[in-house]
This record gives C-alpha cells, structure tokens and sequence, in this order.
C-alpha cells in the first residue's frame, strides 16, 4: 500500500519550499485551527445573540435543574438519537441527513488531526473501514439533502405548514436565511467531496481509495479522461469554499437547532403533559396571565430560539386539519419574530434604561390573535409531535389567563359554564344538589354513609347530569358491584374539578374548585379515585398535587382492566362487533394511558378490535378539550367531523370511547353523518357491564330523550 499524497495546494516548487519552509510549515499546521477557532467563534457569537432572549423571561432556570441524568438522557436519545423526528413523516430522511453530515464533519476533524500531528491511521484496516464509510455519510448526505430540496421546492405535500409556494421559495434574503440554501450547500458539499477524492486519485498514481468504492470509481473515470493536478486544485478550493460557506453561515440560517435544540431539550419539561403550572403566589398577585412577551417564563422564549419550523406540531392538531387560525408552528414563529422586534428595548431597560419604550403590535390581540388564542383544544398533539418539546399548552393558557382575568374578554358561550360552576359548582348550572339522582335506586352509597370505602368513585359533571353519560356512570356501579368492591360517591360533597375553568384561562375559579374538593378529599383521607372522566382524571392526579391533594387516580379503562385481570370480573356473554377505539387526550396522549381500555375491550368475546393510524399517542381529538366543549366553532369544519372520519376507515361496527365528552362529541358526528344505523358510539365501560353474566348481552344504547329548555346536559350547539 502506498503512501497517499497531500493535497495538490501543498505541492509547491521545490526553491519556494526551501527559503519558506519554517513559514509553510507554521501555516500548515496553524491555518485549519484558525479557521476552526473562527468558526467556533461565530458558533458562540450565533448562540449569544439568541441564549440573550429567555433571560429577559420570568422565573430562573434552576427551575429545570433537578433529575439531571433523565434530562441528559432527553437530550441524547432526542437530540442526537432523533427519536421524535425518526417517527413523523420523512424523519428516515432527515436522519440520513443528519447522520450523513456529522459523520463527514467527524471524518474531516479527523484526517486533519491527522495531517498536523504525529497520528498515523492511513494504512490497514482502519483506513479502509475510514474510506468506506466516509463513502457511506456521502452517500448519506447527498440523497437526503436531494430530498428534502425536492421536497422543498417540486413536491410540497404538506400545505398545513404555513409555507410559501414554491415560486416564492426562490432566492430571497428570507429563505436564504431558511433551509433552503444550508440544504442546496450540504447537496454541494457531499458531491464536491466525491469530485475530490475521485480527482485526488487520478491526480496522483500512488493514491489508493481503499474500500472507498464512489471515489475509486470516479477517480477510474478522472484518469481515464485526462484529469491532472489543476484539475484537482481547482476541486478542493471550490470545496473548501462551500464548506466554510456553510460551516460560518450555520447560526445565521435555521440550523441553529442544531446547537439551539439539545439545550431545549435538556431543559425539557419533566412534568406529564399538559399539566399547567399553577400561578405563583395568587393571593398577592396583581397581574394574571401573560399579554407582553418579557412575561413569559424564559423557557418559553428558550422554545421560540429553538423552533426548528419543521411543521411536525400540525401534523395532528385539530384545528389545522379543520382549517382554523390556529397554526402552533406560526404562533410560535409570529411570537418569535415579536420578541426579536422588541429585544432592543427589553435588552435596554435590562441594561439600565427603564425609559425605553417599544412602539409596536400588541402580542394578544395583533401577533397571536383571539382566533387562535381560543380555538386550541390543548389535546397535546403539538407537544407530542414536537422534537424538540416546545411547550405549546402553557404559552397559550396564560394569553388566555391574561385575557379572562385581566381584560373579562372570553367567548361569550364560555360565561354560561363560568356562571354554572361559580354558583352550581358544575358547568352546566344545574342543581348542586342533584348530583346524585342518577343513583336513585342503585343503593350506591354516599362517602358520608362508608367513610371507610376501598375506593371512591368520582362521577364527575358529565356522568352526573348528562342523560347519556349517566347510563355510563350506572354501568360502571354495575361492574364494581359484581367486583365486590367497597366504594362510595361524594353525591353533592363533589364539585367540578375546575378542569373547563382552567383550561378558559380563568384560573381563580379553577383554584377556587381545586380548593373545595381537596378539603373535602383529605377531610375523608380518601387514597384511591377511580373516575370514568380523563380530565377528571388529569385534574386530580397532576394538577391538585400543587394544591395540596395527592391521590391515586385510576381511570375506569385501566381499572376495569386490572379488575378482569385479578379474576374478580369476568367477561362472559359476546358480542360479535367491530370495535375501533378513540383514544382520549387526557388518557392516552397526556398521560400515556391507552392498553388498559383495549385490555378490557379484547376481553369481551366475540369483539374484534382494528386500529388507525392516528390511535395512541398519535390521536386526534373529539374537540371538546380545552374548555371548547363549552363553545362554537365558528371557523372552518367541525372537529368531530373530522375525528369519525378518520375513525371511518377502520369500517367499524361500534365506536368505543373512554371519556363522557368524547362520547358526547363523537356521538354527534355519527348522527351529523347519518350513520347512526351503521355506527354505534359506546363507552368500554357499557361494552363490558354488558357481557358480565346475568348482564342480558349486548344491546346498543337506548335513545336519550330529547332535554328540555334549561335542563339539558350538554350545550345546544352540540
């Protein structure tokens, strides 16, 4: 094996090299480092100009410094794993580019390194193992760089990402500041490096390529027609050339979440998805919410710096696919642009000027809109999608804290159920003190009656007072009686979690509710809840901690389950159907709950349970979460239109649900759609009463009498 050559541009005349040599040598050995060391001096001049931002936030970042090994192991396995991004449509392809990239970046370190000191790997086994796979990351690089171009500028499948048409995706100081040029460099960088080693190898007959098959190739075709050494000059300075043009331009593109997003994703939130951070020291607070952005938590300004814009938060958020303002990528997106208009004035007071004043949009009613600010369902679908855990919910619920708390500007539709809960304590208004007619003549006891019960049932609003939800509440006394279990009911001891007041931004009565039931909860020291509601569900177990209230919570799906499981019920009579599952948000996506429903559907002989895509974690919502079961939509299509869509294609029998406002949601649709003769919409919890012995087998549902004015359970827009 011979030895290989250096690069041609080193090859000077013999008289130059010896009068210059202690000069060529210096430079040798000291211009890669100086053009390294310049490049990691714009690396930290790029992260300065953004990490300036989130401090000019509220709260302080030993906030995120606790469980450190779990928040480095976020940032590895989804920074540099891609875990998140590997699942989404054409995330194979951006970790090819990625891969691709920091291997021929590694590579290149290395062969320098090599270059200029007394290391020595051009020979054996490394060597070709180094040759052949710097051959694969180019591979790597330039068919993904390829791709996404193509993607990018000719075949643009998803519209939903706010983007330019192609014909404005030309060249312009935007998108040159976009993915399009870093893409059109990293495609030149990798077919550049395979004209080099092809011309190195034909430029000199000593050269060998080892397993390196595309440059032994190209360099066969080089000699072949002629190439010499200019040839090869020519080549590296062009390469060179495209690759400091990329390497110095990086944190001036949207490739900054290269160094942006694994500092976001350490600083992760660790508390389960969607529980809303409670407002410090409420009883002295004088402003409530957020309407100026230096308002935010600086986490929340850390988010808008780490955005990649990859649209992976659209891909299933309801109000995307149903053609509403509400776009999580562009609200962050306009929200950043906002913070980079008015750093000026924010770094100047910081710096001592609080004379500085911004003359510019208002970020509520202007940047984000009331539209948008309100048609979110907080059904999580944008933080699961996210890679880099921007956390969506929050930034939206505290614009909507600011604007009920502050400004009494809500949904006119949302005051009914303020109202109902302020004086009736559910949001209906009806009697507090009906709550538990439902039960009458199902001998269910009141907790006040068996304080010493195993297990207190929380019917919640839904199950109390809606007439369809109520046949749910009196199927599940049915299971828990077969089961044995001691259990008992608040009856009207029970007021609404707050969940539809906290997710409308009025987190006064929220906390005043949170407070009502806790006393009530720890006067009894009830330890286990079982709730057929996800948002009960939620509440109780994530949020009431910050209130004082530590319970076990179990939702019904997982609870029915572990009671067929331990023998104590045991599913008997069939019931031939088709069932596909619609996984709550408040089950499966925010708390990863969703195999304990199938278990206890799959237990049920004879039903046959088929799967969509958007199932799990990957659900779309009924749109009834974020308190807008309580309003109208009054943009684009309906959500729950969309929903049994999709549920449509798994050509199902029965709809199964596990939440009463999901039931009520999905219900609608069916009969919207007039597929009531074809469709039954049906709580697990019905499903399984119903197959227990001496249950008189499956029956669908009895219709619901028409409410009357004043004493329906459900908003008459639905």
């Amino acid at each position: 094996m011979t030895e290989p050559t250096r690069p041609i541009l080193w090859n000077v005349p013999d008289w130059f090299r010896e009068h210059f040599v202690s000069i060529l040598g210096l430079i040798d050995l000291g211009v890669p480092f100086l053009l390294f060391g310049a490049w990691i001096g714009l690396i930290a001049w790029g992260l300065y100009r953004w990490l300036r931002l989130p401090p000019l936030g509220t709260g302080s970042v030993r906030e995120r410094l606790d469980r450190i090994p779990e928040r480095l192991k976020g940032a590895l396995f989804d920074g540099v794993g891609q875990r998140v991004v590997v699942r989404e449509p054409s995330g194979i392809a951006h970790l090819a580019l990625y891969v691709g990239f920091v291997g021929l970046f590694a590579g290149t370190a290395l062969v320098t390194l090599e270059f200029d000191t007394a290391l020595e790997f051009y020979s054996g086994t490394f060597f070709n193992v180094y040759k052949l796979m710097m051959d694969v990351f180019g591979i790597l690089l330039v068919n993904a760089a390829a791709y996404f171009l193509v993607r990018r500028l000719v075949d643009r499948p998803r519209p939903q990402l706010d983007e330019p048409p192609p014909e404005k995706m030309l060249p312009t100081a935007e998108n040159l500041a976009g993915y399009t040029a870093p893409l059109t460099l990293l495609l030149l960088i990798g077919l550049t490096g395979f004209l080099l080693e092809g011309a190195r190898i034909a430029a000199n007959p000593r050269s060998f390529a080892g397993w390196g098959f595309v440059g032994a190739s190209m360099g066969a075709v080089f000699r072949r027609a002629g190439t010499g050494t200019g040839f090869h000059a020519t080549i590296w300075w062009v390469h060179i050339a495209i690759v400091l043009s990329f390497l110095y331009t990086m944190m001036l593109t949207k490739l900054r979440h290269m160094f942006i997003a694994p500092l976001n994703l350490f600083f992760r939130n660790l508390q389960p998805r969607g529980r809303l951070a409670p407002i410090k020291d409420f009883e002295n607070a004088e402003k409530f919410g957020v309407s100026q952005v230096e308002e935010y938590n600086w986490k929340i300004l850390l988010d808008m710096a780490a955005c990649l814009e990859c649209g992976r938060c659209t891909t299933n958020c309801p109000t995307v696919l149903t053609g509403k303002t509400l776009n999580p990528k562009k609200l962050v997106m306009t929200q950043r642009e906002h913070l980079l208009d008015k750093s000026p004035v924010l770094l100047a007071r910081k710096n001592g000027n609080p004379d500085a004043e911004y003359v510019g949009p208002d970020m509520i009613t202007e940047v984000a809109t009331e539209p948008a600010i309100w048609g979110c369902t907080t059904c999580g679908w944008c933080e699961e999608g996210c890679p880099v855990k921007i956390e969506h919910i929050q930034r939206i619920v505290d614009m909507r804290r600011h604007d009920v708390m502050m400004e009494g500007r809500f949904p006119e539709e949302a005051a009914t159920a303020f109202k109902g809960m302020e004086t009736q304590m559910n949001p209906w208004g009806l009697a507090y003190d009906k709550r538990a007619e439902w039960a009458e003549g199902l001998e269910v006891p009141l907790l006040s009656e068996n304080p010493n019960a195993d297990v207190l049932y929380w019917v919640g609003c839904a199950g109390s007072y809606d007439q369809r939800n109520q046949k749910v509440s009196k199927a599940l006394v049915s299971i828990l009686k077969a089961a044995g279990v001691n259990f008992a009911i608040l009856g009207p001891e029970e007021a609404c979690t707050g969940d539809p007041a906290r997710r409308l931004g009025n987190e006064y009565l929220f906390a005043t509710l949170a407070q009502q039931n806790i006393e009530t909860l720890n006067r009894y020291q009830v330890k286990t809840i079982v709730t057929q509601c996800p948002h009960c569900f939620h509440t109780i177990a994530n949020e009431y901690p910050d209130f004082g209230g530590k319970y076990q919570v179990v939702h019904t799906g997982e609870y029915v389950a572990e009671l067929i499981a331990a023998g104590r019920i045991r599913p008997e009579q069939a019931n031939e159907t088709r069932v596909v599952y619609h996984d709550p948000c408040y089950m499966g996506r925010h708390n990863g709950k969703f195999e304990g429903a199938r278990e206890s559907l799959g237990s049920i002989p004879g039903v046959a349970l088929a799967e969509i895509d958007q199932s799990k974690r990957r659900t779309v919502c009924c749109g009834a979460g974020g308190g807008c079961f309580w309003k109208e939509e009054h943009e684009g299509t309906r959500i729950n239109l969309t929903r049994v869509a999709q549920l449509e294609t798994a050509n199902p029998e029965t709809i199964a649900v596990g939440c009463p406002f999901c039931m009520t949601m999905i219900d609608d649709a069916v009969k919207a759609k007039s597929l009531e003769e074809q469709v039954r919409v049906r709580d697990l919890v019905e499903m399984v009463a119903e197959s227990l012995p001496g249950a008189g087998g499956a029956r669908p549902a009895e219709a619901a009498p028409e409410p009357t004015h004043g004493q329906h359970a459900k908003p008459a827009h639905h």
